[in-house]
C-alpha cells in the first residue's frame, strides 16, 4: 500500500526539518528551470543507479500484488471483506514511521529496506500457497467481527522485526487476511524506508523537486511490472477441453472462442496450468538475482557524501 501525497509531505517534513527550517536555501524555480534542474539530477551518478534499482526492483513482487487478490475474489472471497483489510491498515500507517523512526532517523535508512526484502519474497510463496489451497478450504461465511479479532490479535502478536520488514474452512479466509496484512506491513516498511532516505539525499535548496521525482521513479517502478505480469500470465495459463463426468481430453481452449466451442458442446474447459504460480516463481526468482547483484549497491548508496547527491554545491 503506498502512501498519499499528504503522508508523503509529512514524512518529508518529518525527516527534513531541521533543512527546512533554513528557508533562505530554497530556490525560486520556473517552469523550465524545473526541468533543466530535474535533468541535472538524473545526471547524477548515484541518482542513474538509483533509477534502477527504483525501475527494477519491484518486479520480484508484481504477481503477488497485482494477481493475488483477483485470484481470491474469483475463487469466492468477498470483495468487501477484501477491501476492509485496508481500514484496519490505517492505524499502522501512522503509527509505523514513528515506531520504526529513530531507525530511519540515523545516517542508514535503507537497512530496514534490505532486511524487509527477502521476507516479502518469502511471502510471495506463502501467498502462492493460500491461493492453492483455497478452493479445498474456503467454504461457508463467518462473523466480520471474527475478521476484526484476528486482524487485532495478529497486529499485536508481531515481533517489531515484522513491523520492521514488512486448518479448516473457516481458518482459510482469516489466513488469507493475516497475510495480506503481514504483505502490506513489510511493502509500507520498505516504502518509509525508502521515502527516508530520499528525504535525506534531497537537495533543500530545490525544494520538493528532488522528492518528487524519486517518488514519481518508484511509483513507476511499481507500476509497470504489474502491467507485464498480467499481460504474461495468460501465456502461461493452459486449460484443457474435457468430455463432461470424464478424463477425456479433446483438446486445448486457452481461447476464449475455443472455450466457448467447448461449453457450448456440454463438455469442461478444465484449468490444467495455472499461471499465476508460474509468473510467481519467476518473479521470486528475478527478485532473488536482484537482491544478490544491487545489495551492495543499495548498501553503498547510504556512505555516499550527501554533497554528491547535490546539483548545488557548497
Amino acid at each position: 500500500m503506498e502512501l498519499n501525497n499528504l503522508e508523503q509531505e509529512w514524512l518529508s517534513i518529518y525527516h527534513c526539518r531541521d533543512d527546512i527550517d533554513n528557508k533562505s536555501e530554497e530556490q525560486e524555480l520556473g517552469i523550465f528551470q524545473t526541468y533543466a534542474v530535474l535533468w541535472k539530477i538524473l545526471r547524477l551518478k548515484p541518482v542513474l543507479w538509483m533509477v534502477v534499482v527504483l525501475l527494477t526492483g519491484k518486479f520480484a513482487f508484481a504477481a503477488t500484488d497485482g494477481i493475488t487478490g483477483l485470484k481470491l475474489i474469483d475463487m469466492g472471497m468477498p470483495k468487501d471483506k477484501l477491501s476492509s483489510i485496508a481500514l484496519f491498515l490505517i492505524p499502522l500507517q501512522i503509527l509505523l514511521p514513528w515506531v520504526v523512526g529513530k531507525y530511519m532517523a540515523g545516517p542508514r535508512p535503507l537497512n530496514i529496506f534490505l532486511l524487509a526484502y527477502p521476507y516479502r519474497i518469502f511471502l510471495n510463496g506463502v501467498f502462492a500457497a493460500i491461493i492453492w489451497c483455497t478452493p479445498s478450504l474456503a467454504s461457508g461465511d463467518f462473523p466480520t467481527l471474527l475478521y476484526a479479532v484476528w486482524i487485532v490479535a495478529y497486529c499485536f502478536h508481531q515481533r517489531l522485526r515484522d513491523h520492521l520488514l514488512g486448518t479448516s474452512a473457516i481458518l482459510a479466509p482469516l489466513i488469507s487476511d493475516l497475510c495480506i496484512l503481514k504483505k502490506d506491513v513489510a511493502s509500507y516498511s520498505m516504502f518509509v524506508s525508502i521515502m527516508a532516505f530520499f528525504a535525506q539525499v534531497s537537495d533543500p535548496a530545490i525544494g520538493g523537486t528532488y522528492m518528487t521525482l524519486l517518488n514519481t521513479l518508484g511509483n513507476l517502478g511499481g507500476n509497470w511490472p504489474i502491467t507485464l505480469i498480467l499481460s504474461l500470465t495468460d501465456h502461461f495459463t493452459f486449460k484443457n477441453c474435457i468430455v463432461k463426468g470424464t478424463k477425456t481430453i479433446l483438446g486445448s481452449c486457452n481461447t476464449e472462442e475455443s472455450m466457448n466451442q467447448c461449453i457450448a458442446k456440454e463438455n469442461v474447459c478444465e484449468l490444467a496450468v495455472d499461471g499465476y504460480y508460474i509468473v510467481v516463481a519467476l518473479c521470486s526468482v528475478v527478485g532473488i538475482i536482484w537482491y544478490k547483484l544491487l545489495f551492495r549497491k543499495i548498501k553503498y548508496f547510504q556512505e555516499i557524501p550527501r554533497k554528491d547527491w547535490k546539483i548545488i554545491k557548497r
